[in-house]
């Protein structure tokens, strides 16, 4: 399976190297050219981003690894930044057909995700759009990580084959 290369995810504000790793894994798996690691903190920041690293170039992927998410959108420019979140943060449903669209269009789309609970911080939230996936408020960011990429997956296959 592979995804465009103008989707990106981020993982943000992680402390676990299990959890960092096992996130790259996860979009690596589903076809993410790019992982970005943003503000990694102690044995994720030491250990895990150079776990990360060889992974990525274990499979021909890219990996970043910068301080914040204003460095993401800083570098990446992004036409759509979304950020996922529980539901009871977020007024729009997370809607996979939507970002197929954009991804078609050849818009740039960066996905988000909290790697320490409770999640992100409301001025992080406010650096995109906030978002959630309705009945996977407790299945975690590597649950939303997958389902995320699984459904984007899923209509762009129905997008394209519809053309």
């Amino acid at each position: 399976m592979s995804l465009p290369s103008n989707l990106y995810v981020v993982i943000h504000n992680v402390y676990s190297i299990t959890k960092l790793y096992e996130a790259a894994r996860i979009s690596y798996g589903m076809g993410v050219k790019t992982f970005i690691i943003s503000k990694a903190v102690g044995s994720a920041a030491q250990e895990g981003v150079p776990d990360v690293q060889k992974l990525a170039l274990k499979l021909n992927r890219n990996m970043l690894y910068l301080a914040d998410l204003n460095d993401v959108i800083d570098v990446l420019k992004p036409d759509y930044v979304y950020v996922f979140v529980r539901k009871d943060r977020a007024d729009q449903q997370f809607n996979p057909d939507e970002i197929a669209g954009y991804l078609i269009d050849g818009k740039k789309v960066v996905l988000v995700f909290g790697g320490a609970e409770p999640g992100l911080t409301r001025k992080e939230i406010e650096k995109g759009i906030p978002i959630y996936i309705d009945g996977a408020d407790d299945v975690g960011s590597l649950g939303q990580i997958s389902i995320s990429l699984y459904e984007i997956s899923k209509a762009l296959k129905q997008k394209t084959s519809d053309n």
